[in-house]
């Protein structure tokens, strides 16, 4: 037999000897991390934003192309940090205010309606990921410093409920309440912004939300 010929025997042999499946990823995905249906109060609606980075970006390329922009620029940094994936999670209580989210018009810091926004992003490594959590870089416009500039509300640590690399802000704001958590667990990066939902139940939502990070 030919020594090339024979080498590609060998190669296939051993590749065959290992299942073939040695390289399919396992464990929790960007995806099965984030906010899901069940975790959330009845009534509210998934929006068609949600879903994969590239495809967040995509689809607000039209409706609004700055923020499609901005976002694709923080996802490009954000790769440069070693992140492998992340995925958009957006939830409001109508098709209505869904529609309305795309457009650049819409204020979501006014919101009156329920509201949640979801990123999370998965890196290489835990190394990574607490190297990105710890370098307060903004990604996706949070990082901890930010949250810190807040008015009042903000609690850090174990004192959030979530991990050791996490930070919280609950807010009233007028007829308003903002709750946002940052934090970082394992591979992963998480960015949960409530709006209009009571405290408790946002707070519930972060945690199991954490939880399935494992």
């Amino acid at each position: 037999m030919p020594r090339p010929l024979l080498g590609l025997v060998l190669a296939v042999a051993v590749l065959l000897s290992c299942g073939g499946t040695s390289n399919t990823p396992t464990g929790p995905t960007a995806a099965g991390v984030t906010a899901q249906t069940s975790d959330l109060p009845s009534g509210l609606v998934k929006c068609d934003l949600t879903g994969d980075i590239q495809s967040f970006i995509s689809k607000e390329q039209t409706p609004d192309p700055q923020a499609s922009k901005s976002i694709a620029a923080d996802w490009e940094a954000a790769k440069n940090d070693g992140a492998t994936a992340a995925y958009a999670a957006l939830y409001t209580d109508s098709a209505e205010h869904c529609n309305g989210i795309k457009r650049s018009a819409t204020d979501l810091g006014a919101a009156t309606y329920k509201l949640v926004v979801n990123f999370v992003i998965q890196y290489r490594d835990e190394k990574s990921a607490t190297a990105a959590f710890k370098g307060d870089h903004p990604i996706f416009g949070f990082s901890p410093s930010e949250l810190r500039s807040g008015a009042g509300g903000v609690v850090e640590g174990s004192k959030t409920g979530l991990t050791a690399n996490s930070i919280a802000l609950t807010q009233p704001v007028g007829n308003q309440l903002f709750y946002i958590a940052l934090w970082q667990n394992k591979q992963f990066m998480v960015i949960l912004t409530i709006l209009n939902i009571d405290a408790n139940t946002a707070k519930s939502v972060a945690t199991r939300e954490n939880s399935r990070i494992k």
